[in-house]
């Protein structure tokens, strides 16, 4: 379809075509700051840098990602790749993924991404009611009486932050709770609370 190569912010409109860019894209970031991962420079400067100039490359715009685990899985390993790299670790010498990310001070990326779509999520709830974002939140609720495609169904950013929400007890089937959940994100507080079961 024409529409996967389409793109818009500087972001490709099929998730997972997105997420193989950043992917790309990280590697070439990486690369090209290869000096600074070596030993001269402090563990604690190399990990900032690394947030700072490639982390940054590869979670663009991860708040809108609708992808299955397994392309989030692919993030996962890419990071993985680069701070083993960065700590100088290489065959045969070995550290656990729990290890790794421990001694880093991370967390997987996919991890990230829930939680960004939960930010992303409160700052639609506290926009205004006429926003795109809004509007298209109200579109897709007043959607789910409606008649879908046949077959299997296509896992997409609303089903996932209905997913999101169901994991905290809380739902968005009619506008009712919509508005429920916009007065609880008015409270910035309890929602970075909420966010922290993620």
């Amino acid at each position: 379809d024409v529409w996967l190569k389409c793109f818009s912010l500087g972001s490709m409109l099929c998730c997972l075509a997105d997420i193989q860019r950043r992917i790309s894209l990280g590697y070439a970031a990486f690369n090209k700051y290869k000096k600074a991962w070596n030993n001269k420079i402090s563990l604690k400067k190399r990990l900032i840098l690394y947030e700072a100039l490639v982390v940054s490359v590869l979670m663009y715009n991860s708040s809108c990602w609708a992808a299955p685990k397994a392309a989030l899985e692919k993030l996962d390993v890419v990071h993985r790749r680069h701070l083993r790299c960065i700590l100088n670790y290489k065959y045969p010498s070995i550290i656990s993924n729990v290890n790794l990310y421990k001694r880093c001070g991370t967390e997987p990326l996919s991890a990230r991404v829930e939680r960004n779509r939960w930010k992303m999520l409160g700052h639609v709830l506290r926009g205004p009611v006429d926003g795109p974002a809004y509007t298209s939140l109200v579109f897709a609720i007043n959607s789910l009486n409606m008649k879908g495609r046949i077959g299997r169904p296509q896992s997409n950013l609303f089903s996932l932050i209905k997913h999101d929400l169901n994991e905290r007890n809380l739902f968005l089937n009619n506008i009712n709770d919509l508005n429920y959940l916009r007065n609880i994100a008015y409270d910035r507080a309890s929602w970075r609370k909420k966010q922290k079961l993620i």
